[in-house]
């Protein structure tokens, strides 16, 4: 799979109402380990890279945008419905910004917190050096 990767999950609608499936064995090329969502959210977010953890996030409400270099470029991507997806790999940086006041995103990590960071580059400049070497 590629470094990252931007998708819309299956969206199922009938007179109840909408359900969108996500299939791990499909969309997430690893073994979850940690779930976790942000909400109300009034101030950038991330702003850092992983060394091993990979992520995958979801809108399930609202809109925002998400912004990621993979060592080489920026990407931008806009997350404008539930059911849209950002797949992360390690050493991807990413961040997210410009939440509507009702969006959620739901992320779907690899690993367990780290209440310590340790596998964490919090510096965007450290990720570049760490990138290239």
């Amino acid at each position: 799979m590629e470094k990252f990767s931007f998708f819309t999950l299956p969206l199922f609608e009938d007179p109840r109402g909408a359900l969108v499936t996500l299939e791990f064995k499909e969309k997430v090329p690893f073994t979850p380990q940690r779930l976790y969502y942000i909400f109300n959210t009034k101030e950038k977010r991330g702003g850092h890279a992983h060394r091993e953890e990979q992520e995958l996030f979801v809108c399930i409400k609202g809109t925002f945008t998400a912004k990621i270099h993979d060592g080489t470029q920026w990407h931008t991507f806009t997350f404008t419905a539930p059911g849209q997806a950002l797949y992360n790999d390690a050493l991807v940086w990413h961040e997210f910004d410009d939440f509507s006041d009702d969006a959620v995103m739901l992320a779907i990590s690899s690993t367990s917190y780290d209440p310590e960071r340790k596998g964490y580059i919090m510096d965007f400049d450290n990720f570049l050096k760490e990138f290239s070497a």
